[in-house]
């Protein structure tokens, strides 16, 4: 009984990861089909979160991450980074687009 119930949790928790590594990684993959020249530098959670690799308690979003929730099209489950590439997320006096484009982050003040 102890095992078949240890099985469930430990089934549990990894759908409950998995889920959540495969939205990150669908977001990367839509970013990086936006922005591929952006890729290697960019292509990462620290484009959008405060750490590197995020935990889900501590999955903080940056300056840039919480201007993209507002570029989510909710209806059609799919960001629009259009919306956001004139705003500067960051206020380093850099737009995002200018930023992605250098290969700096929009969201980290210190990037430009």
């Amino acid at each position: 009984m102890k095992k078949n119930v240890q099985r469930v949790f430990v089934l549990l928790a990894t759908l409950g990861l998995s889920s959540t590594l495969l939205a990150s990684v669908e977001i990367q993959k839509a970013f990086v089909a936006a922005y591929p020249d952006a890729k290697a530098k960019l292509g990462k959670c620290s484009s959008c979160h405060t750490a590197a690799m995020p935990k889900k308690d501590t999955a903080g979003v940056n300056a840039y991450g919480k201007d993209m929730e507002k570029a989510l099209d909710k209806e059609k489950k799919v960001y629009d980074f259009k919306k956001i590439e004139a705003l500067d997320s960051d206020g380093d006096g850099v737009k995002n687009l200018d930023e992605i484009k250098a290969g700096t982050n929009p969201g980290d003040k210190a990037s430009k």
